[in-house]
């Protein structure tokens, strides 16, 4: 009944089926045989620790804490309950996540094109689902790509530049574009819907930039957001580049990366002329 409710304001069913999917993958399997008002603070805690899912994916566990918490939520607001233990009722229980090096998921290269179909498939607005084809198709960091302006890109010559403030470094970028960029720049410009909006992929309002959790709902309501994350798509673009055998200097510059030590203090160029064959076979291997 509470997915019922919550799913009236969502927009279309992938949201909600994301839900479900999670309900059904961490949280039947243990509470689903019981009673509402039977559930305690006990019982949740197994659910957060089956498989050491709180200290393995701590990502997930917080999603179905949370969504448990709404469950109970709703419930208590009913009087079908006195409180909700998922709350902070079970917060001292919790211990704190072993520290671990931050790792972004990502699919490996060989899974990026059935990735996207079933984005493409998904019922994420347009400028979203074009957005995420271009930022891994440009391998550009999330806010380079929903900060996008069209003043930035030159059809002709087939490049974007980025200005130094909008990069991690401070730097001037420049990205050489595929065909399969141009493709999705086309089909970008479809979208323009209010004159003097620079945005290539505006969010709602028509004005503003896309929210950085647009992209990883994206994600989600396609079935894959257990496994990618936005960022982790960088990673892959620098996997296939190794296996392919190019220079690793050439994806280091393609991601922007800034080089230290004495490479870095040497290197005069961005590498552009040779990191737009890359790109191009890039483009080719992902598709339109």
């Amino acid at each position: 009944r509470t997915l019922a409710e919550r799913r009236a304001n969502w927009r279309g069913d992938g949201y909600a089926r994301a839900w479900e999917r999670t309900l059904e993958r961490h949280v039947f399997p243990v509470l689903g045989p019981m009673r509402v008002d039977a559930i305690r603070g006990d019982d949740v805690l197994r659910v957060l620790f089956q498989d050491d899912l709180w200290n393995r994916r701590p990502t997930t566990a917080s999603r179905v804490r949370q969504q448990v918490r709404t469950v109970l939520g709703w419930a208590q607001a009913r009087e079908f309950v006195e409180r909700n233990v998922a709350g902070e009722a079970i917060d001292g229980a919790l211990p704190k996540r072993r520290r671990r090096a931050r790792s972004h998921r990502a699919v490996p290269h060989t899974g990026v094109r059935e990735l996207l179909a079933n984005v493409e498939e998904s019922r994420s607005g347009a400028a979203v689902r074009l957005c995420l084809r271009f930022l891994i198709l440009t391998a550009a960091r999330s806010g380079e790509a929903r900060g996008a302006r069209w003043s930035e890109i030159d059809l002709d010559r087939r490049t974007w530049t980025l200005p130094g403030e909008r990069m991690k470094a401070g730097k001037e970028h420049r990205v050489p574009l595929s065909p399969q960029v141009l493709a999705v720049l086309e089909r970008a410009r479809q979208l323009r819907s209010r004159k003097g909006c620079d945005l290539v992929f505006p969010g709602r309002s028509g004005d503003r930039e896309l929210k950085d959790m647009a992209l990883t709902n994206a994600l989600w309501v396609a079935g894959v957001g257990e496994r990618a994350t936005v960022h982790g798509f960088r990673s892959t673009f620098s996997d296939w580049s190794a296996e392919r055998g190019n220079a690793p200097m050439l994806a280091e510059a393609a991601l922007a990366h800034v080089v230290q030590g004495v490479e870095g203090a040497y290197r005069r160029t961005d590498l552009f002329d040779e990191r737009r064959p890359v790109m191009d076979a890039w483009g080719e291997y992902v598709g339109a």
